[in-house]
């Protein structure tokens, strides 16, 4: 049998470092047992007994089980891993899963969810380091904040911890919105010497990408059936990222864009050699090829030997931006062309102008100025 239905009693004290702690004192079997609580996470009894609830009902089922002790990290980080990451897409799989368990269970899994605090976090966050012992990239970094944000609002929504507003919003990760890399900017000229120099499909897939600004997720698996040639018009309808197929980015991501020229007879006459679906097949798998292996294995050697830029398959993106952001096209027209969602992405992300595009216009204000040269 079970004992009389209690709940305890619960009082506030002073800790010896200064903290203020609720105490939480019940029996099971005589016994008594005692919990504590941070009040900064649980200002008033009222919101603490609501967080006691679930255990209350256990203590009083007159089952005499023993009632859960109270969450730790690691709970919550086995919990995510196992019922929230399979939902995500497999890159984020991939890198979240991969700093969880490298970073967060060091660190955090015997700390209580409730001793989780910002300062604490933001102070962790700044002595993360790879494996190598380098310290992270800003990126990185952001990218364990973001991940510990998310870890709070999930034991939120799975009840572990009391519905309040989210302490990791307070940590600040220093750099984390500067680019650590410099946008690569290249020509047409220089897109055209690299073309001539790599092989068949490598020199078509990065005419598709520079004629049409396409990033190399999409590249890849694209489809004979994605062209209408008698329209002359392609329609973007997927991404292939970490070996994975998945939706595109945003709608505006899969738009129907123009093909013309070169491309359409280039493109015109790989098909006629084609044998599958896919336009570009891998030729040991028959399905989409890695963009990474393609760059590091043919277009990143094939530039270095011609004497060009240390480019990426972004930077044809990025350069695509600043060719046609340097024609007459509109900003609108340059965001449709771009197929971004809202237009602060075209005209304060992508692109840049090439420095001799902005020579004229720094000539033609220079030329207007005048300057004296003085003397003591």
């Amino acid at each position: 049998m079970g004992e009389l239905y209690q709940r305890g009693s619960v009082r506030k004290v002073k800790r010896a470092s200064g903290k203020q702690v609720w105490e939480w004192r019940y029996r099971i079997k005589g016994v008594m047992k005692q919990e504590s609580f941070n009040v900064a996470d649980y200002p008033n009894q009222k919101v603490l007994w609501l967080h006691l609830e679930t255990r209350l009902a256990l203590l009083n089922d007159g089952s005499n089980r023993p009632i859960p002790q109270a969450p730790t990290m690691r709970t919550l980080l086995d919990k995510y891993i196992a019922k929230h990451l399979p939902e995500l897409a497999k890159s984020t799989r991939d890198t979240d899963g991969s700093m969880l368990r490298v970073h967060f269970y060091h660190r955090w899994e015997k700390t209580l969810l409730a001793d989780v605090h910002a300062e604490d976090v933001e102070d962790w966050i700044k002595t993360l380091k790879c494996q190598s012992g380098k310290p992270l990239s800003s990126a990185s970094k952001g990218r364990a904040r973001r991940l510990m944000k998310q870890l709070i609002d999930r034991a939120m929504f799975w009840r572990l911890l009391p519905m309040r507003e989210n302490p990791i919003k307070l940590v600040r990760v220093k750099g984390v919105t500067k680019r650590e890399k410099p946008i690569v900017l290249v020509t047409i000229p220089q897109v055209n010497r690299l073309i001539a120099a790599l092989q068949q499909p490598y020199n078509l897939m990065v005419l598709v990408a520079a004629s049409l600004g396409l990033r190399v997720e999409e590249v890849l698996p694209l489809k004979w059936s994605d062209f209408d040639f008698d329209q002359r018009n392609v329609t973007i309808r997927r991404a292939y990222t970490h070996g994975e197929l998945k939706e595109v980015k945003t709608l505006a991501s899969g738009a129907a864009l123009p093909i013309e020229g070169v491309v359409v007879d280039a493109l015109l006459a790989h098909r006629a050699t084609s044998k599958g679906e896919w336009v570009f097949p891998s030729p040991i798998t028959g399905r989409p090829m890695r963009g990474d292996t393609i760059l590091h294995k043919h277009i990143k050697p094939t530039a270095h030997l011609l004497g060009l830029p240390k480019m990426g398959w972004h930077s044809l993106r990025h350069s695509y931006k600043s060719w046609i952001g340097s024609s007459t096209a509109s900003p609108s027209q340059l965001k449709d062309m771009m197929r971004h969602a809202d237009i602060t992405t075209t005209m304060d992300i992508y692109g840049g102008t090439p420095i001799e595009e902005m020579r004229p216009f720094v000539a033609a204000i220079g030329n207007q100025l005048q300057y004296t040269a003085t003397t003591n």
